[in-house]
């Protein structure tokens, strides 16, 4: 019997494709998840509704069935122990001082290397069965870099890829070459920091304390991931407006134009 089979209400393709590249033990994380589910189902009907509201047409028929509802959020964490083994566990939490309504979960981890936590947050929404498929559609994410100072670096991006095969190709540029961007260069001086305070090196610079990966819209086309994208870079972490911003071009539309004329200027410009 296949996993998706087993599962009543996640859709182990679409999360198969969100959690690309990341340590999760997939098939576990979904099935403790869909145990979730069917226990917040038993108390609230919510994950029946979710499904039924979904299949309607979602957003292009009406709100959500959470509107007006304390936000639901699911925590699925994988742990392991100094023997190897790991375990797999799903915590449901109502949050009532949460500004946003949508439901969603929690994939979290911990970098054994860096000994920080990381989250990825991910729409309950996009993870249930009824959607149409995701495969080739963009999605459009923010990595947050928190650090021992308190203070958290954004940066806004959109992929057709997986996600964490984008960021992945962010952390080589960061620690194996050195990269000027200023996502790869902050964030491979935090980690630098953060592995001499591990090694009990004095380093002065703020240093990694942790990461989180939100993926705030999924299943877009590319001109509503694109307007999307330039809004958000805009309102929150273009660097030449927003001090812990790290975006160096403005998102969306705006930012292909402002590349295109800095390749143009490149091209006409003598050679030194």
């Amino acid at each position: 019997m296949q996993v998706s089979d087993m599962l009543r209400y996640v859709d182990i393709d679409a999360m198969r494709h969100l959690t690309i590249g990341l340590t999760f033990d997939l098939r576990r994380c979904a099935e403790v998840l869909d145990q979730a589910l069917i226990g917040l189902n038993d108390k609230t009907r919510l994950s029946d509704q979710m499904c039924a509201w979904i299949r309607d047409g979602a957003f292009k028929v009406r709100p959500g069935p959470y509107e007006g509802q304390p936000r639901i959020i699911i925590d699925v964490t994988q742990t392991v122990d100094r023997h190897g083994q790991h375990g797999y566990f799903a915590t449901v939490l109502q949050k009532t001082d949460e500004k946003e309504s949508a439901p969603v979960v929690f994939l979290t981890m911990h970098s054994p290397v860096l000994d920080i936590p990381m989250r990825v947050e991910v729409p309950l929404r996009a993870l249930l069965i009824g959607n149409p498929p995701i495969n080739g559609t963009y999605t459009l994410y923010l990595h947050a870099l928190l650090t021992d100072r308190e203070d958290t670096f954004l940066y806004y991006g959109i992929t057709k890829r997986g996600w964490s095969i984008r960021f992945n190709e962010h952390t080589r540029a960061a620690v194996a070459h050195k990269s000027q961007r200023l996502l790869a260069r902050t964030l491979n001086d935090l980690i630098e920091a953060r592995v001499a305070e591990r090694m009990g090196r004095v380093d002065t610079r703020p240093k990694l304390a942790g990461l989180v990966t939100a993926l705030c819209s999924t299943g877009l086309t590319r001109e509503t991931a694109l307007k999307a994208e330039e809004r958000m870079v805009d309102k929150y972490s273009l660097a030449t407006k927003h001090p812990l911003g790290l975006n160096m071009i403005p998102g969306g539309m705006a930012g292909i134009a402002r590349a295109r004329e800095f390749a143009r200027k490149r091209k006409e410009s003598p050679r030194q």
